[in-house]
């Protein structure tokens, strides 16, 4: 069972009460406006769980971890519907299996907290060396992505579908930005992030929920709070079809189709959605799977994602480029099907079990990723909550689901014959 108290003008702090397990984890996500500043909060994040002011090197940080019995602290950048979102992690022992009745939970939201609001920043500024580090750090792994040629092409079709919208932008900036980051523009994000950032604080294990909420009261009582708005832009239809290409070298075609889903808020209809996706590109009953892969072999892969954040879908596959068509007129004719209710009771409890076992948390790292993403919504909900809406979902509602879908944009990477040898990705 979880609490969830509101410890300061968008703070929120979900506890998660439970001694299932020899580890606890706390993660601490920032939610930002996906913007211009996205490269400067990206490197922000990096720099943040480096050091801090008690523990000012690597040497220092890593001996105190280790004191805490291997424990281990980390940031990543994700995005969540139209907003950037920065996450703070630590892991740490379970109190009951420390010797002599050590506190390793207190130390660890100690030393996260450190990190966040007491940085090691001298003259407003996280140090050269350091930014450079992140930022190299960072550029590499943009560009381990862009020679993803998977990861690629589901980028582009986003960009290209969500062009003018915040989604459409990179988590965390492109190159470019990356590489004129300035220090300042570091320590101003910092500064930002305390002030308007909207912060939501998932603990898993045995935590105390007014303890919890309190530390973070008094965290935030001398910052002037103004949280900021996001609200995330749901189109019902795609306004504008559009079909973008590019050639690589490479040996396999990637086509992406990027559908509306007829959603217009966080949540609506989100259970026949659901269904209706899964179904459609899900599991190895999935009429994708089934059919455009296995049956008509017309793909290496072809499955749907929904981003239920955003209110969209993507249908990627794998293919030869020259049967592009042939593959798009399949994914349309199984969608047709879909719609037309050409699937048995069968297929709909095969979904509905894959989908209940998606929401078995089975580590407290899954726990606490599945409360983090209500890190927008108004009102949380528990797996069981979710699940027993799937279970309600009916053959028409799936149909009907499946007819709001709508295709807004086609991107296709085509494969072109290189003379160098090249390795399929």
């Amino acid at each position: 069972m979880f609490v969830s108290n509101n410890a300061a003008p968008g703070v929120r702090v979900v506890n998660v009460a439970t001694d299932k397990f020899k580890t606890d984890i706390i993660e601490i996500s920032v939610a930002v406006p996906l913007d211009e500043n996205a490269a400067a909060n990206a490197l922000l994040t990096a720099l943040l769980t480096r050091t801090c002011k008690a523990y000012p090197d690597f040497t220092a940080l890593n001996a105190k971890l280790d004191e805490l019995y291997g424990a281990s602290v980390d940031s990543y950048v994700s995005k969540t519907g139209d907003a950037q979102v920065l996450s703070f992690y630590a892991r740490c022992l379970d109190d009951r299996f420390a010797l002599d009745g050590e506190r390793v939970r207190e130390e660890c939201v100690k030393l996260l907290l450190g990190m966040l609001f007491e940085p090691n920043v001298k003259n407003s500024s996280f140090g050269k060396e350091a930014l450079a580090t992140e930022k190299r750090l960072l550029i590499n792994n943009i560009k381990a992505e862009l020679d993803d040629k998977q990861t690629y092409a589901l980028k582009k079709c986003t960009e290209l579908m969500c062009s003018g919208e915040p989604y459409g932008r990179p988590a965390c900036g492109t190159i470019e930005e990356v590489e004129s980051v300035r220090m300042s523009d570091v320590y101003a994000a910092w500064k930002n992030i305390l002030k308007t950032g909207l912060f939501h604080i998932v603990a898993v294990g045995n935590f105390d929920a007014g303890e919890l909420s309190g530390i973070f009261a008094k965290k935030f009582e001398k910052i002037d709070r103004e949280p900021c708005e996001i609200n995330t832009v749901f189109l019902k239809k795609g306004l504008h079809f559009k079909r973008g290409v590019e050639q690589f070298p490479m040996k396999q075609g990637k086509l992406v189709f990027g559908f509306r889903t007829g959603m217009e808020a966080p949540g609506d209809n989100i259970s026949a959605v659901r269904v209706a996706v899964d179904i459609l590109g899900g599991g190895t009953y999935s009429k994708l799977f089934a059919n455009v892969r296995e049956k008509m072999s017309l793909a290496y892969y072809c499955s749907a994602r929904l981003i239920e954040s955003k209110g969209i879908m993507f249908v990627q596959s794998g293919i030869d480029t020259e049967k592009e068509k042939q593959v798009s007129t399949a994914i349309i004719n199984q969608l047709d099907d879909l719609r037309n209710g050409k699937f048995d009771d069968e297929t709909i409890a095969a979904s509905k079990l894959a989908l209940r076992e998606r929401f078995t948390l089975s580590t407290p790292g899954m726990i606490c990723n599945w409360y983090k993403s209500f890190i927008l919504n108004d009102e949380i909900k528990t797996p069981e909550e979710v699940a027993d809406g799937i279970d309600k979902v009916t053959k028409e509602d799936i149909c009907e689901a499946a007819k709001k879908l709508s295709i807004d944009k086609i991107y296709m990477l085509e494969a072109v014959e290189s003379e160098a040898e090249t390795v399929e990705d």
